[in-house]
């Protein structure tokens, strides 16, 4: 599947296997300085919970792993580095525009949200959007977070940066005896097809050229 923004090409990389259906699928990322790769990859993830008439009322979940701020020490100009908390709401405020469409920067509809604690010391946010939609944002404190804690998580979303980060998962479930997940890749890929441009925008979709450019001004 191929979508068009702003001049760039996303291509999901996957095959759904026959019948398929998904009512839990997972994303995760750093999310720091939410920007326009960020909202692709969040996308393509609602994009594959089965739609709302089509759940017969089965409880659907979209589960964003947001890295904790123990395992982001080591990050370039960490100083520039948005808190869990902030990072968590950035995220939260898009996915609202994307999965309720009452949602406006003006009136912001009525969700119940609650925080909760899966395993010690890890936290997470869980938003019901409507009585069959709940998003779960859940802090990161290892490499594979809720993927190998729940096995009825059935599709992972992933970019080719964390491409690797898919088939370890997928290891870790099939050890456990679960289900491997199906493992879906978003791509940007520039329209125009020159590598020069590519690079270019990767470079303005990272987060950390972002930081970068925020020290860089404050240090000016």
């Amino acid at each position: 599947m191929t979508i068009s923004q702003g001049g760039q090409d996303t291509e999901l990389h996957g095959t759904l296997e026959t019948g398929s259906r998904h009512f839990n699928v997972a994303v995760g990322g750093t999310f720091d300085h939410l920007h326009v790769g960020h909202k692709l990859l969040l996308t393509m993830t609602a994009f594959l919970l089965e739609p709302s008439h089509a759940s017969n009322s089965h409880q659907r979940r979209l589960i964003v792993g947001i890295t904790g701020d123990e395992l982001l020490k080591n990050k370039k100009y960490i100083e520039y580095l948005g808190s869990w908390n902030d990072r968590q709401e950035a995220a939260a405020d898009f996915i609202s525009t994307i999965t309720d469409f009452r949602y406006s920067s003006q009136t912001k509809p009525t969700t119940e949200s609650r925080s909760v604690e899966l395993l010690p010391g890890q936290r997470a946010i869980q938003t019901q959007v409507f009585a069959d939609l709940r998003v779960e944002y859940v802090e990161l404190t290892d490499p594979f977070g809720p993927t190998v804690t729940d096995e009825s998580i059935s599709a992972l979303i992933i970019s080719a940066e964390t491409r690797s980060g898919g088939e370890a998962v997928n290891t870790k479930r099939q050890e456990a005896g679960w289900k491997a997940l199906e493992v879906f890749e978003v791509d940007v890929l520039d329209a125009g097809g020159a590598s020069a441009k590519d690079e270019c925008f990767q470079d303005k979709i990272s987060s950390t050229e972002i930081r970068r450019l925020k020290a860089e001004k404050a240090n000016a």
